[in-house]
């Protein structure tokens, strides 16, 4: 989805050295000419924002204020941010900003109580290459990709003899659900996946434009209970190291549930955890939204939507090795201009993205920071 209310900010108040600021709009790249209003603050001001008529904030937002509030730590100015909405205070919590919300305290803060485990790291950046051709000289390169939703599966065996005719290579595609345990040369993968294998190298080149991650809570279609109700119940979700588990944590957290003393379960994958759910081996399911709105009709008239996330906040990635770093550049001018071409055309849609766009850096580092603050410390 695609923000595009532009952020206005006003000061309301000036009280000595006390100022009150109301902002609208959503807060993303485009916020910066609005921060303007706060030039000149003195050291040791008190700054208030409220957040009442700011509708979104998305990771590049998130980004410029996490950067203007440092700022300003160093100048001693002391900042409040009240009345965020649901979605907002969610994402000041994940990231970490939370400390700067009116009222916030260190439990409020304390990242749902539990930190998740350390993934894996990729096999082949753990063993001897046993392959008789380098990484630099490889004749075939492996291509693996985390599926969103296996409706998308033919597209993916298309872009891989696009890619192939593009880049004039030989190219395997294979899907997983788990990139821990493979060796790929060039992956699509969630949000941590992409994290914990940019941390070994990988390079982000491409995402899919206008297609954040967010998270569903279902419930079988004959239980009548709320979100509310669930407490002290079985919950089943893919995996623990992934932003589908850390976000339903914090949804639960919002809607008055304590999300530390759910019971959880790992099945895998997300059809494994959805067949748990009806197999009432489960009362709650955390899946991928885009998983939800691609299950058959059988499969949604099953379940019940408990709540949904709308944070616009993080995405997959399309990256590849450090070995291919020399022809990065070429590979994702090739994605990019599928939107142009008509077979690429053909094969977004086959794909259900609108085309490929490259991440932000400050994108990137928001996610990574997340990643390192549950996942990797």
């Amino acid at each position: 989805m695609t923000i595009s209310t532009l952020l206005t900010i006003k000061q309301t108040s000036k009280n000595n050295n006390q100022y009150s600021f109301d902002c609208a709009g959503s807060i993303d790249a485009h916020a910066t000419p609005a921060f303007s209003v706060f030039s000149g603050l003195p050291a040791e001001a008190s700054v208030t924002l409220d957040f009442s008529n700011i509708e979104r904030v998305n990771s590049m937002g998130l980004s410029l204020l996490l950067k203007l509030f440092e700022e300003w730590e160093r100048s001693s100015i002391r900042v409040e941010v009240e009345n965020l909405n649901r979605m907002v205070s969610m994402l000041f919590k994940i990231t970490g900003l939370g400390r700067f919300v009116k009222g916030a305290t260190d439990q409020d803060n304390s990242a749902s109580g539990t930190k998740m485990i350390d993934p894996a790291p990729p096999a082949h950046l753990n063993k001897a290459d046993t392959d008789s051709e380098t990484p630099v000289n490889k004749s075939k390169l492996n291509f693996v990709a985390s599926l969103q939703t296996g409706s998308q599966l033919s597209g993916w065996y298309l872009l891989n003899t696009y890619l192939q005719r593009r880049m004039q290579k030989v190219i395997h595609f294979e899907q997983a659900q788990d990139v821990k345990n493979i060796t790929p040369d060039i992956l699509f993968s969630k949000p941590f996946e992409a994290c914990a294998m940019m941390k070994k190298g990988f390079i982000p080149l491409m995402r899919p434009i206008a297609e954040a991650d967010e998270v569903v809570i279902l419930s079988r279609s004959d239980d009548k209970r709320t979100l509310s109700d669930m407490k002290n119940v079985n919950v089943v979700t893919a995996m623990e190291t992934s932003f589908v588990y850390l976000l339903g944590r914090f949804l639960c957290d919002e809607s008055g549930v304590d999300s530390s003393k759910l019971n959880y379960h790992f099945a895998g994958n997300e059809i494994k955890a959805l067949q748990m759910l009806l197999r009432k081996q489960a009362d709650m399911l955390f899946v991928l939204k885009k998983t939800y709105e691609n299950l058959s009709s059988l499969s949604r008239n099953s379940v019940r939507q408990l709540d949904a996330s709308d944070t616009n906040f993080t995405f997959h990635l399309f990256s590849v090795s450090p070995h291919l770093q020399s022809e990065s550049e070429a590979l994702g001018a090739v994605l990019e201009d599928m939107k142009n071409d008509e077979q690429g055309k053909q094969i977004l849609q086959d794909l259900q993205f609108q085309g490929w766009c490259k991440p932000e850096q400050d994108e990137l580092d928001m996610l990574k920071m997340v990643f390192d603050r549950y996942v990797e410390n």
